[in-house]
């Protein structure tokens, strides 16, 4: 070395650094505020420059975690890290963003991020993160962002991200999870509360997050909470995503393997506000005028009753499936108590002499209670099948409103109301729970939350109708392809890839014979 002795310069001024000028080479400098060594680098080509020696540089927006840290660390420093993310957080502020480096962390929790509060992990297969106590592992605010990370430990119900229970404040910017993967059985990756949040959306937002949390629930969104999900990947859950009492999502580029339900959306909130009609309409109108609604224009994706809540057929279950019969028996369900009201149909299969399925040919309509229902008597014998049925309740969505003026307006319904309302009829209004879901794949749905018997190698049956499950009023819209490569647009319209089939629920027309001739006639 040129010069073996090492002299050092000393400041006391906060944020002093040296400059080039005030070291030789083999000068030290320290800062004895800071606690900050420096020295002088020469590089020949490149030049001369003052480096920080040991920790590193103090950044005040900046929190660092590792596994061989020390949460009586400052954190601010590599060499001067926090053990665990709750210590970083407990000294985070706006605008902090905290480094997570690999190791398992096992976390005193819930942790409770301040707003504006990133957490990002150094990578998704390295950092794992497990919950100390019963309860969310992460209580989400606003312009939080968690990334590159995987949640493990113990079975648990609870959530692995929620909002705080005793309220997370106004949501202007949603909490975003990006690239992070749970393994915790039983749990909900993400739970959107709209009663622990305030503001206009209550919402959050995720990219690339993995659900292989068996038995659990993928994402959550209840209470007019709200939430977009690109690349949801749920396996073997009790059900992918739902939305419940007003709760919606957007969902796209996502799939759902295994499991018992794929999409499930759940009723309608509470009521938000009650019209009051003030002209008269006839059965058929789909454009009414209410007063009573305040300023706020109504819009699609609120659903409405006129006066009384009436039900129609949701399903019709097997309880007893008899014996001796011969021929399908009939299925008798009983009238509406509504003049307008239309009776429900069903017709049974049998197979072995045993009622083998019952198909739902119309829900009817105009029922105030639940219809009884009978089976004929068996060809031979006296065991007599039986069934029952479930309703559901008949809501009307808004298409679209004109702006209130002095809380009056006029709305369009989506479909004609069977029956006359007056001046006078009440009219409540409810945010709908709905999933929009585009691109959405489903692989064998149906088949179970235990992986080992869920897979078709091991026995897994798909049961398509749970694919997508809309419960008491509840709306799922979707395009979504399954297993077999088939195709739908809701429930109306499947493409059948198999036998080139297009079918739904009042046509069914080849693929092939249609496109064929044309082609023909085109000289194709």
């Amino acid at each position: 070395m040129a010069n073996p002795n090492i002299k050092i310069k000393r400041s006391s001024v906060p944020g002093k650094v040296p400059t080039v000028a005030d070291l030789q080479l083999g000068e030290l400098g320290l800062n004895t505020f800071d606690a900050e060594l420096y020295t002088r680098r020469e590089r020949t080509g490149i030049g001369t420059d003052i480096v920080s020696l040991g920790v590193g540089a103090t950044v005040t927006n900046v929190l660092y975690v590792t596994v061989d840290g020390d949460d009586n660390n400052t954190g601010k420093k590599l060499g001067d890290a926090k053990a665990t993310i709750a210590a970083a957080v407990s000294i985070a502020s706006t605008g902090t963003v905290i480094n997570v480096l690999p190791g398992n962390y096992v976390e005193s929790n819930p942790i409770s991020l301040p707003e504006q509060v990133s957490i990002v992990g150094s990578s998704l297969r390295e950092v794992s993160v497990s919950p100390q106590n019963a309860g969310s592992l992460f209580h989400v605010s606003n312009g939080n962002y968690i990334a590159e990370m995987s949640f493990t430990g113990a079975a648990s119900t609870h959530p692995v991200i929620s909002f705080n229970p005793s309220g997370s404040g106004n949501i202007t910017q949603s909490p975003y999870i990006q690239n992070c993967t749970n393994f915790i059985h039983n749990s909900i990756g993400m739970k959107v509360d709209g009663n622990h949040a305030s503001g206009n959306i209550k919402s959050m937002v995720l990219d690339s997050y993995t659900q292989y949390n068996q038995g659990g629930i993928g994402v959550s969104i209840t209470n007019s909470g709200y939430a977009q999900l690109v690349s949801l990947f749920t396996i073997c859950d009790n059900i992918a995503v739902y939305c419940g009492s007003g709760g919606a999502c957007d969902l796209t580029n996502s799939n759902s393997s295994f499991g018992n339900y794929g999409l499930v959306a759940d009723g309608v909130s509470n009521v938000i506000q009650t019209g009051i009609v003030t002209s008269n309409a006839d059965a058929g109108a789909t454009s009414f005028t209410v007063s009573g609604v305040g300023t706020t224009r109504l819009f699609d994706g609120q659903v409405v009753y006129f006066g009384k809540l009436y039900y129609e057929v949701e399903t019709v279950a097997i309880t007893n499936h008899g014996s001796g019969y011969s021929n399908a028996p009939t299925i008798t369900i009983s009238n509406p108590e509504t003049p307008w009201g239309i009776a429900a149909q069903a017709t049974a299969d049998i197979s072995s002499g045993s009622l083998n399925e019952i198909n739902l040919i119309s829900s009817g309509r105009g029922f105030e209670t639940i219809p009884t229902v009978t089976v004929s008597a068996p060809d031979v014998g006296i065991n007599t099948a039986t069934i029952a049925l479930t309703v559901k309740p008949k809501y009307y969505a808004i298409e679209r409103c004109t702006l209130p003026h002095a809380g009056i307006c006029t709305f369009t319904i989506a479909e004609q109301l069977p029956y006359a309302v007056g001046v006078g009829t009440t009219v409540p209004i409810f945010k709908q729970s709905r999933i929009l879901a585009s691109g959405h794949a489903f692989e064998y749905i149906g088949s179970g939350t235990d992986i080992s018997s869920a897979l078709p190698a091991q026995g897994g049956v798909a049961i398509q109708a749970n694919e997508v499950d809309m419960r008491n009023g509840g709306l799922v819209v979707y395009t979504s392809t399954d297993q077999s490569g088939n195709f739908r647009i809701g429930d109306g319209v499947v493409i059948n890839q198999n036998t080139g089939t297009v079918y739904g629920n009042f046509y069914q027309k080849s693929v092939l014979a249609n496109v064929t001739p044309y082609i023909l006639a085109l000289g194709g």
